[in-house]
C-alpha cells in the first residue's frame, strides 16, 4: 500500500472509529438519530458559543445584532449535530429573541504518526 493510501486509510478508519464512538454516545444518552432533543445546560460554554457564532455569522449581512446569551435548545444528531437555538440579541435597545439552526460537523484535517 502506497504511503499515500496508508494515511488515506488511517484518517478514513479514525473517521469511523469516532462516528462509531458519537453513535454509541447518542444511544446511551437516548438520543434518536433525526429527533430533536432538549439541551439540558444551555449555559454550557460550547452552546453559548455556537450561539455567539450564530449571531456574528447573521451579522456579515450587514445587521448588528449584539448576542446576550443561549436561552434554551435542542440537538439533532444527524450527520453530524443540528443544534436549534433560541438567542436573546440586542438590536439597538430592543433584546428580541432569535432562533437559529447551527450544523456543526466532526471534520479530521490531518491524522498522522508521530515519529520518536
Amino acid at each position: 500500500m502506497a504511503l499515500g493510501q496508508y494515511h488515506l486509510f488511517l484518517v478514513m478508519s479514525a473517521a469511523l472509529l469516532l462516528l462509531n464512538g458519537v453513535s454509541v454516545a447518542a444511544a446511551s444518552e437516548d438520543k434518536i438519530l433525526g429527533a430533536w432533543t432538549p439541551i439540558k445546560n444551555v449555559n454550557d460554554l460550547h452552546v453559548q458559543y455556537l450561539g455567539k457564532r450564530a449571531v456574528t455569522s447573521h451579522n456579515l449581512s450587514g445587521n448588528s445584532l449584539k448576542f446576550k446569551r443561549v436561552i434554551s435548545g435542542e440537538t439533532q444528531l444527524v450527520n453530524g449535530m443540528n443544534y436549534r437555538l433560541v438567542i436573546e440579541a440586542l438590536n439597538g435597545n430592543n433584546v428580541g429573541k432569535y432562533q437559529a439552526v447551527v450544523f456543526e460537523k466532526i471534520r479530521i484535517r490531518s491524522f498522522n504518526p508521530l515519529l520518536g
